[in-house]
């Protein structure tokens, strides 16, 4: 009766050892519940992202029938390519650290999948920092105006963005070269997250696509430049264009800077928003004589701008002194190439 008894026991010992001795294999399905996101850190830049439910979600699903058998004990952590971050009410429940496409490391030990592998360029999206933005400057460099909603504008109302190994997409997606890239495009730039805390700030973007022109910006260019080329002897000797766009509501405060920074493209002048009233304050304007010495005012109001239709209906006139003025009420629509612009009451002085 004994040696049964011991026998038994010899054989459950012996099991024990074997089991303990057994590689192990493991799913992340199996181990890791009860999170809301996950946070992941990409061992090479030195960056983190906190995914949002959804993306948190979908690389959970993508990793969570993954079957890992254990490759060895204990050792220390060098050279990590990512760390998955399972997070709780702010606070990390697990981790798992990829190694490389096939190795992880998962509560101090290594484990290895043979029959898949993990797609690191896949990763490599999940650490990517997207953000939109509106082109204020595309000559000296391509300088950025990020949306006010963006995480990137609380770092900075500017950013310069590197192009050096970027690559450019079209609204078409296709490939396309940084002189593409005109002011007042709206575009979506992917980086990895580093912000050089500089003014502007500093980034260097892996992707750019372009997702839109400022047809309205371009209106209200074509509509200055139609007036500002009409009457040309008004224009004689001067060094400054000021643009009166306070009735004007369809224009934001960065529509209204791209527009600023794009007609001192085209002329060379210095352009300034400003009134009547703020140019005889400023001692630029004579008001005795009624005369603007060194540059003309162009006045625009009554805009209405129908983004369906692509018509933009407005008031314009161009005035240099008591004598010298002209303006029109006026209709442009962008027939996909171009605006046209139809005039009618017209005046000169």
């Amino acid at each position: 009766m004994n040696r049964k008894i011991y026998f038994y026991v010899f054989i459950l010992l012996f099991s024990g050892i074997l089991a303990g001795c057994a590689k192990k294999n493991f799913l992340v399905g199996d181990m890791i519940s009860g999170f809301t996101n996950i946070e992941v850190r990409d061992g090479t830049a030195g960056t983190m992202i906190s995914l949002d439910k959804e993306q948190s979600e979908e690389l959970y699903n993508y990793i969570k029938k993954m079957e890992f058998r254990k490759d060895k004990g204990n050792g220390e952590v060098t050279g990590w390519r990512y760390a998955l971050d399972f997070m709780a009410d702010g606070k990390v429940i697990d981790t798992i650290m990829i190694q490389d496409e096939s190795t992880i490391k998962y509560r101090d030990y290594f484990y290895k999948t043979d029959d898949l592998t993990i797609d690191l360029d896949y990763m490599a999206s999940l650490c990517q920092y997207v953000f939109k933005a509106v082109v204020i400057d595309n000559n000296k460099g391509l300088l950025v105006k990020p949306d006010v909603d963006s995480n990137e504008f609380r770092s900075s109302d500017k950013i310069s963005v590197g192009t050096n190994s970027t690559i450019i997409y079209d609204e078409d997606k296709k490939k396309v070269d940084l002189s593409e890239i005109q002011i007042g495009d709206s575009i979506k730039i992917t980086y990895n997250g580093l912000i050089l805390e500089s003014y502007p700030a500093q980034i260097a973007a892996d992707y750019i696509n372009i997702l839109e022109s400022n047809l309205l910006i371009d209106g209200y260019i074509t509509i200055i430049d139609d007036i500002y080329k009409d009457d040309s002897g008004l224009n004689s000797d001067i060094n400054m264009i000021a643009l009166n766009l306070y009735e004007t509501k369809i224009l934001s405060e960065a529509d209204k800077e791209i527009l600023l920074i794009k007609l001192f493209d085209m002329y060379g002048l210095e352009v300034k928003e400003s009134t009547f009233d703020q140019l005889v304050k400023e001692g630029l304007i004579n008001k005795d004589e009624l005369y603007f010495p060194k540059g003309i005012l162009i006045n625009i109001s009554n805009s209405e701008y129908n983004e369906d239709k692509k018509t933009l209906k407005f008031d314009i006139e161009k005035w240099r002194s008591g004598l010298g003025a002209i303006g029109y009420k006026g209709k442009a629509k962008y027939d996909g190439e171009k605006w046209i612009i139809t005039k009618e009451n017209m005046w000169i002085s």
